[in-house]
């Protein structure tokens, strides 16, 4: 690695220790006033960070995070009033009050969201109602708790400010000093907030968004990832929230307006969608261009300006100033996707890959039977699975073949959980009735699928992909290092290790998706058309592959191509209009004028 691409993946980390040292430098010079004002800023910065988590990292628009952000402050603030006297030190009592009550909002709503699956719109829209109904609720809202009161329009005065010192004697601190105080505090949190997506966690987090199906198809528990950041993230806005009001020595209902709501993403989309960082460049880039307008600079025309300067800005800096930072970085370094290029039809070594069997099956125990009884799915007035009952075992590979709209895509999704079935069961293994298990819990009993399409995640590299099913399977870093780096060579793809997966063809896609599946040591594997893209050296590659799979798992093929289910040599099942038309070798129902008819489109012989 050059120095130039070690910088590049060190700028996040430098960020932090960059911004705490010019505030230490400038707090020898800065102006009071304007120290307490670019508080404020680097508050909103924390505040878009919460964003950033949930929609750059997570995928979702958020716009409830004012609302996380306000319930945290008025939480922390009304624990600071009341035991902040005790200590003398308030914000050891807000911050650690604040952070737990938004984490708590945050997930309350995240489990409706997204444990009733909701679409993006709806959710950003659910986010967008629980911040409004705050900010109506909040002007009417009136409450005594010990030292606080909770005074509806009035809101909630006499915050104690920042205090650092304990006793009874310790003073608040002052605008320059606050200024610092608060600039540590959203560093370390910054770091924090880094380390977690630079981890396994944030890995995960990423793959979701990229692909939540894709993740789930590799046994992680999705909507559990995705409620866990969201309360992150609320923590994020509870602490930006309890600190707000310990600047302010003052919170309203207006810090739930629709204002409040529809800058924060402003300010991430300014600094840089993704980036962490980006949303304290954004709030201080904002808010320091409306402070210097609004200083008369401008002629009382600042709203007009700072509209116009923000739209320029969203419209030509796409990424963010920081994503824009970012491309223009990487212009000068390596480009590590050229190695796509380099790739060569993939020559699969059989002992290599019945050596990664054996150990697998050593690990994972035997193979698995996979059955079902009389499953049966309905869309409307179309029926794709007519109560199919099939018992799928190892030994040798089963195939399912039939005409476009036959139903095969439609099982396989059905014994995978993507559809559930309406009436029938689905039992994997000893008689595990798994008809109403989730996705990933199937996985998680033995379960690999590979969908029609190659589904691998674009943004990450060759090896990445691998590394983040193996983990699914091992919860250990070095095994899945270890299982990874084997999958990776036996396909050919080990000088292509760096290389994003969006870069490669079709067919390497396909081929990366296979060997993701083949991380997991799945005890049944269901593969829906895996040679489509694939060229015919390839093609021969993968029969070879799926017939020494057969020898230690249970392995069903989804094609339509019968020459090719033919290189197979196993038993086939023949659908049509959802039901089992016909089963057996695939010679003899090549010869059968009644399945031919099925395929030919022609009237089948009475």
């Amino acid at each position: 690695m050059t120095f130039s691409e070690k910088l590049y993946k060190s700028a996040g980390l430098a960020f932090p220790i960059v911004a705490i040292g010019a505030a230490l430098v400038a707090a020898g010079v800065m102006d009071p006033y304007l120290a307490y004002v670019a508080t404020s800023w680097v508050i909103f910065g924390l505040l878009g960070l919460s964003l950033d988590i949930v929609w750059g990292r997570g995928g979702l628009l958020s716009l409830g995070q004012t609302a996380f952000y306000g319930l945290g402050g008025y939480f922390g603030s009304v624990i600071a009033l009341n035991f902040g006297p005790v200590t003398g030190n308030t914000l050891i009592w807000s911050l650690p009050a604040g952070a737990a009550f938004g984490a708590l909002c945050a997930a309350a709503l995240g489990w409706i969201i997204f444990f009733a699956r909701m679409g993006p719109l709806q959710s950003t829209i659910l986010s967008y109602t629980l911040t409004l109904l705050l900010w109506s609720l909040t002007q009417s809202f009136q409450l005594d708790v010990g030292q606080a009161s909770i005074g509806g329009d009035n809101g909630l005065s006499n915050i104690p400010g920042m205090v650092l010192g304990f006793g009874g004697d310790a003073e608040a601190l002052g605008p320059v000093a606050a200024f610092v105080v608060a600039i540590v505090i959203s560093a370390l949190v910054y770091l924090l907030t880094r380390w977690l997506m630079k981890g396994t966690f944030g890995r995960v987090v990423d793959c979701i968004r990229i692909d939540a199906q894709k993740a789930e198809l590799l046994g992680y528990d999705v909507r559990m990832y995705q409620v866990a950041n969201f309360a992150y993230a609320g923590a994020v806005a509870g602490v930006a929230g309890a600190l707000f009001g310990a600047w302010a020595n003052y919170l309203s209902p207006s810090i739930f307006s629709v204002q409040e709501a529809l800058l924060v993403p402003i300010y991430v989309l300014v600094g840089g969608l993704g980036t962490l960082s980006g949303a304290f460049v954004g709030a201080i880039a904002v808010g320091g261009l409306s402070y210097w307008l609004g200083g008369g600079a401008v002629g009382g025309q600042t709203t007009l300006i700072l509209g116009v300067v923000l739209i320029l800005l969203v419209l030509f800096l796409k990424n963010g100033m920081l994503g824009a930072l970012g491309d223009l970085w990487r212009r000068y370094l390596p480009d590590t996707n050229a190695a796509a290029r380099d790739t060569g039809t993939v020559s699969i070594d059989p002992d290599v890959l019945e050596s990664l069997l054996k150990d697998a099956a050593a690990q994972a125990g035997p193979a698995k039977n996979l059955a079902t009884r009389d499953a049966f799915k309905r869309f409307g007035g179309v029926v794709p699975v007519n109560r199919v009952s099939r018992l799928f075992e190892p030994g040798r590979p089963s195939s399912l073949i039939g005409p476009n709209g036959a139903g095969k895509s439609s099982f396989l999704k059905t014994c995978v959980g993507i559809y559930t079935p309406e009436t029938g069961s689905i039992h994997l293994g000893s008689d595990e009735d798994i008809t109403r298990a989730p996705i990933f819990e199937r996985v998680r009993r033995g379960m690999g699928v590979k969908n029609q399409k190659p589904q691998v995640f674009g943004s990450l590299t060759v090896f990445d992909n691998l590394w983040m099913a193996a983990y699914a399977r091992t919860r250990d870093k070095v095994a899945a290092t270890e299982i990874s780096e084997k999958i990776m060579g036996m396909l050919g793809f080990t000088n292509q290790a760096s290389v994003q997966a969006s870069v490669l063809s079709h067919g390497q896609q396909q081929w990366l998706d296979i060997g993701m599946v083949l991380c997991l040591a799945p005890r049944v594997i269901l593969l829906d058309e895996p040679a489509a893209g694939m060229t015919n050296e390839e093609t021969r590659e993968l029969s070879s592959l799926v017939r020494i799979l057969a020898r230690y798992t249970t392995v069903i093929v989804v094609e339509h191509d019968m020459e090719f289910v033919r290189t197979l040599e196993g038993h086939v099942t023949v659908l049509h209009q959802g039901e089992v038309f016909a089963e057996g070798d695939i010679d003899t129902l090549r010869a059968n004028d009644r399945v031919l008819d099925i395929y030919l489109g022609r009237r089948a012989h009475v």
